[in-house]
């Protein structure tokens, strides 16, 4: 029988990739299917909606405006149905086996609050899923081309793979493409913020697991396809602009995440 656990899939403008995340989750074992897939559509200006809408073992729920991916995540969620909720990006897709080594940590450790799998791109290389809180520097070097410069690469290494990426380990945050949400940690740190319309949503949820004691696990055991095709920021220029608005509202909600260290440092000592 499928696994106690709902797919919650946000689109904007991701008719071109949204058909395959869907169809991978479909195409999975009966015994590692989720028990249901919600598509929350952000009012879409292409096919997004209708694509969903297609395949009748996906609920779509349309919003009549972009209500950015926090609150859209959140509509979701609460129309899911299964015990876990695994979040995902419409440019993923999920490989065998992956849902079935989620579910079966989450089981073995019942302090986690959220697991991330392992995410590879189409060329088979590893993306970057879980790393350290992010700095304005970080930030910079990401999305200007100062972060080209051969003593930034040192720098973006340190905070986009600080850990292991071969065995499962806690750390700071884990990347929203995919992410699991436990029933221990809906219940003691509830859904995403709202107060976040894109970017820094997933950093502030996983401060918030680390703040009440709860594990955030990259479980690299298990593997998906990412993609990175997403449409949610729109140019590059407006993605900066919202990423670091949504950084200085994190910071200054958690001004401590600037000097604490991160969960890499804390194992040394």
């Amino acid at each position: 029988m499928p696994l106690d656990l709902s797919v919650i899939i946000t689109s904007f403008n991701s008719a071109a990739t949204l058909g395959v995340t869907i169809e991978s989750l479909l195409k999975l074992n009966i015994n590692e299917s989720p028990c249901e897939i919600i598509v929350v559509d952000n009012a879409s200006l292409d096919n997004s909606a209708k694509i969903a809408e297609g395949y009748s073992q996906v609920t779509l729920i349309s919003c009549p405006s972009n209500l950015g991916l926090a609150r859209a995540n959140n509509i979701g969620a609460d129309r899911a149905s299964g015990s876990s909720i695994l979040f995902l990006n419409p440019d993923t897709m999920i490989l065998p086996g992956a849902l079935h080594i989620l579910m079966n940590f989450q089981l073995d450790h019942p302090d986690a609050a959220l697991l991330g799998p392992k995410m590879l791109g189409s060329d088979g290389l590893i993306h970057s899923t879980a790393r350290t809180y992010p700095t304005l520097l970080d930030i910079i070097l990401r999305r200007t081309l100062l972060g080209k410069l051969p003593g930034s690469q040192k720098r973006l290494l340190q905070h986009l793979n600080p850990g292991d990426t071969d065995k499962p380990s806690i750390v700071d945050w884990l990347v929203g493409a995919a992410i699991w949400l436990t029933p221990a940690g809906r219940e003691r740190i509830g859904l995403m913020s709202e107060k976040y319309f894109l970017y820094f949503e997933d950093v502030e949820w996983c401060m918030r697991a680390t703040e009440a004691g709860m594990g955030v696990w990259f479980v690299p055991e298990a593997v998906i396809r990412h993609e990175s095709k997403r449409e949610s920021a729109g140019g590059s220029r407006k993605a900066l602009w919202l990423h670091l608005r949504s950084m200085v509202r994190f910071f200054s909600e958690y001004p401590r995440a600037m000097i604490s260290k991160s969960s890499t440092d804390r194992k040394k000592d």
